[in-house]
């Protein structure tokens, strides 16, 4: 059986979110293919190689399924990857990989869990890979839509366009993670009051993507959005600079994801930009799903 899960974009709220702050997150058109049939032993294929269950090569679906086996014991399976998402870019492709795989994984075996379990599977191995999470990324990845974190309230779907930028940086969220909670730990006052900040902007923005998307009020939150993450230290050079050559085509533009690499992310008038390894995406209202 085969099934698919969207890609993520957090439009704002980074790393606060880990810290029981909003995030705004939209699901978006670009998939994951996971296809799963019995077998005899443990098989995984996908661009990154041929394995058995490998925790260092394929850690989220090695992860997935021994997460499965506590729901179903099966004694081996074979996994085919395919996905249109760029790995450690920030656009949650660990969690995209993990709930298809979740739920192909269910179609193969008929163990009939709903999508709200396959999420508690996939967050369970968020947990395991990377020892913390907020669970966004693959909440998003099985419910698709656009979304208010932590209280899952969804918001009236609107298509608009967003253009991302790939640094061709690696973006390793347990690491930027970790360096954030290093930073919090020697300066709480100071970084809970950068996380404070960050809601503020995420809750101004969800309204306005709520009701009336206004360009240039978007593009002065994503601005100042950014300034926060870069005090946090989570920008690098290459995204400052992508930053700034937007701005200079008059649009505004943030990391998304985990930052330290990855992607950035810009609101407007977004076709005239001119910029090499992007591309537009739109808002994606279907989560996880089976295919033909």
């Amino acid at each position: 059986m085969k099934a698919s899960a969207p890609a993520k974009i957090i439009l704002f709220g980074e790393h606060a979110v880990v810290y029981k702050k909003h995030a705004l997150v939209t699901a978006v058109n670009l998939r994951c293919y996971a296809e799963a049939k019995k077998s005899s032993n443990f098989r995984i294929i996908s661009p990154l190689g041929v394995t058995s269950l490998d925790f260092e090569v394929h850690p989220w679906i090695s992860c997935a399924i021994k997460n499965f086996i506590k729901v179903k014991p099966i004694n081996g399976v074979e996994i085919k990857i395919e996905s249109e998402i760029p790995i450690a870019s920030g656009l949650g492709s660990s969690a995209a990989v993990t709930v298809s795989v979740l739920k192909a994984l269910d179609a193969e075996f008929e163990t009939n869990l709903t999508n709200e379990e396959i999420y508690e599977l996939a967050k369970k191995v968020e947990i395991d890979v990377q020892s913390i999470g907020s669970g966004t990324d693959p909440f998003i990845s099985t419910f698709g839509g656009i979304w208010l974190i932590p209280e899952r309230k969804k918001l009236n779907f609107k298509e608009f366009e967003i253009l991302v930028i790939d640094t061709k940086e690696k973006s390793i969220t347990a690491d930027m993670v970790k360096k954030v909670a290093e930073l919090r730990n020697k300066y709480p006052e100071i970084v809970d009051s950068i996380f404070d900040a960050i809601d503020g902007i995420t809750l101004r923005a969800a309204k306005m993507f709520d009701e009336k998307i206004e360009n240039e009020k978007i593009s002065e939150l994503a601005f100042l959005n950014q300034c926060l993450l870069k005090a946090i230290g989570v920008s690098n050079r290459k995204i400052d600079s992508i930053v700034e050559n937007l701005c200079k085509q008059g649009i505004a533009a943030k990391l998304t994801g985990a930052g330290g690499g990855g992607c950035v992310i810009a609101f407007g008038n977004v076709k005239s930009a001119n910029f090499e390894n992007s591309f537009i995406v739109k808002p994606e209202r279907e989560g996880v799903r089976l295919e033909e």
